[in-house]
């Protein structure tokens, strides 16, 4: 199970969540009551903490490899999108009890130019079907709206957005998805974008 999914700013500088997509709620301990604005600014701030955590180990492996693709903003006639998907970094990191969340929770995350995407998985999710799914959801949202190499487009085509998360991530639920059964979830949301 996700519980929940992130598109974040990656620049050095403040960090900024763009979309954000949450599966499961956390209860709080007994006794203990916040109000909706409350739960929901709890709930910022956690999502917060992870975008800046990807930051962190983005900028740390984009100085440590000397990255080849710096200027990507300039290259966005240039590279194609199998292009931008093959020059990602990626990583994956341990959240630990009560650091942000009550539980212990696993990151995936994949980043390029000004763009991270962010899944935060149970820790004994599977790590393969997390990162394929990642991948697809990628895919996808820079095929639908060229969000790789302009951010921004995440908070402008927050519908589009939103189809894509809940085509690849029904309920949070991460689907083995064999090339048949990935085809028709294809097919399904070019029909759905299609009308938006």
């Amino acid at each position: 199970m996700v519980h929940g999914f992130l598109i974040h700013s990656l620049s050095p500088g403040p960090c900024r969540v763009l979309f954000s997509s949450t599966f499961i709620h956390e209860t709080l301990p007994d006794g203990q009551h916040l109000t909706v604005q409350d739960e929901r600014e709890r709930r910022k701030l956690q999502l917060l903490q992870v975008a800046q955590r990807v930051q962190s180990e983005y900028s740390f492996q984009y100085v440590a490899s000397a990255s080849s693709i710096s200027s990507a903003g300039d290259m966005s006639g240039l590279l194609s999108t199998e292009e931008l998907l093959s020059h990602l970094k990626a990583g994956v990191f341990r959240l630990p009890c009560g650091n942000p969340f009550k539980v212990e929770r696993v990151v995936l995350w994949r980043g390029l130019a000004n763009s991270g995407f962010a899944l935060i998985c149970e820790k004994d999710e599977n790590r393969l079907v997390a990162e394929n799914i990642l991948n697809l959801i990628i895919r996808h949202l820079q095929e639908y709206c060229q969000i790789i190499l302009q951010p921004s487009e995440a908070i402008l085509k927050a519908d589009k957005v939103t189809a894509i998360i809940h085509h690849f991530l029904p309920e949070g639920q991460l689907l083995f998805m064999n090339n048949r059964f990935l085809r028709q979830v294809e097919k399904d949301l070019e029909q759905v974008m299609n009308t938006k």
